[in-house]
């Protein structure tokens, strides 16, 4: 395969090698030069021209001295094929090197799978030779002529960011474009979007202000109506303009809980999202099904697609579904309601629909006090007119904006509000609604009535999206994210331990570096295999929202499985060991039932060559659970297991026996 070197003239230009590490340049005229021949490939150039092009100030020796250098600099670079030259002549014949300019050209800007999106800036950005007027002129004609082919690049780069949740790329983009067009409409609205997904409304909202001032002193116009109301939607209620063009109502955007919160290795399953979303604003299925164990960061990814959407113009409303909440009849019903009932168009619902909702949501009446008489029902039927009001609601907030329903962790949900769901996703096909489901794998099997409703997503038109946990870069990343400027980083050991025990899962991750903060040395990453007699006490004290959603999903075992993970948490990487659980009189079988029912719960995962703990949290979780007595004795028999073994020629590690022992 030809190795290329790839020239980039969109930007800061530079030269990167087939690996793609720059090459250096001692003389910015060398590049000047490699980037003219590059870019005006199609003819021969003669020496006296380019001599005087880039070394006009020279007499005609010295610049053609110079013109050799340069030549012989660019040969040991790029090889000597990738030149023609005669006596009088040189011309580039491109051998070995790609340019930028092509891809641009060809419209090649977001890449691939194998090619990374395009860089796209001012053309030969900060390569200015101020001896070289001619050169000076040729990059200004150059620059003018792909001016509009820059900005298209640049509004495809940032739809791209603005699909995978990428805001400071989106930022970034947008900064180079206001450099090249202060007017961009596009670029102020990237601009907005990516400071209101960091948390920053009030520079969002300088940006607005700023260009609403320039747009009317420079050409007398003013911000289209969609950029309008973007930044009605940033402003808080009561400080809305009243000097500007009359807006509609428009449903207001949280963005405070951004603040300082990155969003890190999501990009994939964002993009699936917000396809989706802009499937749901063809009148086409866009619901979603998110899919992940406790921590994986499916709230995250959902709460930032509907930032991104109600910035567009959506109206959302969110339901956390609660254990406590299970038994209530329409509990999660009510809290899609009460979200709903503030929204734009919430009012032309019809009153005998606010009626009916009323008799389950009495927030209704208070919100609408004139609305008549309920109609009395029972049974089914009242399910039925519940529904159907329902989706009067939703149709009447809709026809000014799309609406997101969201319902969190659907396996706690209770029965009757499933049963409301379920109906009303069949009422609303081609209706601009669109409904994302979020469930953890593991606590399925707890609700019958949404293993039913999940069974026919397919065919209600849901997309599954599973979350995987991170990988090591992006949990790096994240780790990093999450440390204050002003506090030191651990160290790699720490570091390294911090990265392990959480697996992936952000959750996790936080909560362990939250503890590490605290506790320091004695933190649970770094203390639950360490050679203490008991784990720190304390030690999991930002943990306890985990701990109980492990008690929630382990309660409902039988016995032998429980033996099982009681044994596993404390043999931690031997817990494949299946001939050790007879220490608790479990034979081959029981063993394997117990560790396949502890994978169906996704309290251990199949890590490829064995099973293993989801992370080191959730089995902290579990060998804090174990009764201390029992713990010991299980401590005892297993050093007594592996000093048997050791006796028989087995591998045991000194360390891994002693912290048996103590």
């Amino acid at each position: 395969m030809e190795t290329r070197c790839f020239l980039r003239t969109l930007g800061p230009p530079a030269l990167l090698g087939p690996t793609g590490d720059p090459v250096r340049f001692r003389v910015k005229k060398h590049l000047a030069l490699l980037a003219y021949l590059a870019v005006e490939p199609t003819m021969a150039h003669r020496r006296e021209a380019l001599a005087d092009f880039l070394w006009p100030q020279a007499t005609a020796g010295e610049g053609r001295h110079s013109l050799a250098t340069a030549l012989s600099v660019l040969r040991a670079r790029l090889g000597r094929a990738a030149f023609e030259t005669t006596r009088d002549t040189v011309r580039l014949t491109g051998a070995g090197l790609e340019l930028d300019l092509t891809r641009l050209a060809s419209g090649d800007v977001l890449g691939d799978d194998m090619r990374r999106p395009l860089e796209v800036g001012a053309f030969l950005d900060g390569l200015d030779i101020p001896d070289a007027d001619e050169f000076l002129r040729w990059k200004e004609r150059h620059q003018a002529r792909l001016l509009p082919s820059i900005l298209e690049a640049m509004v495809l780069l940032i739809d791209r960011c603005r699909r995978t949740a990428d805001s400071r790329q989106m930022e970034r983009i947008a900064d180079r474009m206001l450099g090249l067009d202060p007017l961009s409409e596009d670029a102020v609205r990237a601009k907005m979007e990516s400071r209101a997904l960091a948390g920053d409304r009030v520079t969002a909202l300088r940006a607005f202000e700023h260009f609403r001032a320039q747009l009317g002193e420079e050409l007398g116009a003013v911000p289209s109506v969609k950029l309008e109301r973007l930044a009605v939607r940033l402003r808080r209620r009561g400080w809305e303009r009243t000097d500007g063009p009359p807006v509609a109502p428009v449903p207001p955007v949280a963005t405070e809980q951004w603040r300082g919160r990155p969003f890190i290795g999501r990009a994939v399953e964002h993009r699936a999202l917000y396809e989706a979303w802009e499937r749901m604003q063809k009148r086409e299925p866009g619901h979603v099904l998110v899919r992940g164990d406790s921590g994986i960061g499916k709230t995250t990814i959902v709460e930032r697609l509907t930032t991104a959407a109600v910035l567009e113009g959506a109206t959302s409303s969110r339901v956390q579904c609660y254990e406590l909440e299970r038994e209530i009849p329409y509990a999660a019903v009510t809290g899609l309601v009460i979200g709903l009932l503030d929204k734009p168009g919430a009012s032309a619902t019809r009153p005998e629909s606010l009626a009916e909702l009323a008799r389950t949501v009495p927030e209704v009446r208070q919100r609408f006090p004139a609305i008549p008489p309920s109609v009395e029902s029972h049974g089914e039927m009242a399910r039925v007119r519940l529904t159907e009001a329902m989706h009067d609601l939703v149709l009447a907030i809709a026809e000014e904006h799309p609406v997101i329903l969201v319902v969190d962790d659907l396996h706690l949900a209770d029965d009757a509000s499933l049963a409301v769901l379920h109906l009303l996703i069949r009422r609303a096909a081609g209706q601009p609604l669109m409904l994302i489901l979020t469930v953890r794998q593991g606590e399925l099997g707890r609700s019958p009535q949404a293993l039913r409703l999940l069974e026919s997503t397919r065919t209600l038109g849901f997309v599954e999206l599973s979350l995987p946990p991170l990988p090591d870069g992006d949990a790096g990343e994240l780790l990093d994210s999450l440390i204050p400027t002003d506090q030191h980083p651990p160290g790699v050991a720490a570091r390294r331990a911090l990265l392990a025990a959480a697996a992936g899962y952000p959750m996790v991750l936080e909560l362990l570096l939250q503890d590490w903060q605290a506790n320091g040395d004695h933190s649970l990453a770094l203390s639950l295999g360490a050679m203490t007699a008991e784990l720190e006490s304390g030690v999991t004290s930002q943990a306890g929202p985990y701990e109980a959603v492990f008690e929630r999903i382990v309660q409902s075992v039988d016995a032998t499985t429980r033996a099982v993970l009681n044994l596993a948490a404390v043999l931690g990487h031997r817990l494949n060991a299946l001939p050790m659980y007879g220490i608790v009189e479990l034979g081959l079988g029981q063993a394997m039932h117990g560790l396949s029912e502890l994978a169906r719960l996704r309290v251990l995962r199949d890590g490829g060559q064995r099973m293993e703990f989801v992370n080191e949290l959730l089995r902290a979780c579990a060998y804090r659970a174990v009764p201390s007595p029992v713990r010991r004795q299980l401590h005892s028999e297993v050093a007594d297991w592996l000093l048997e073994g050791k006796k028989g020629g087995e591998q045991a590690g000194g360390l891994e026996v002693a912290w048996h022992c103590i």
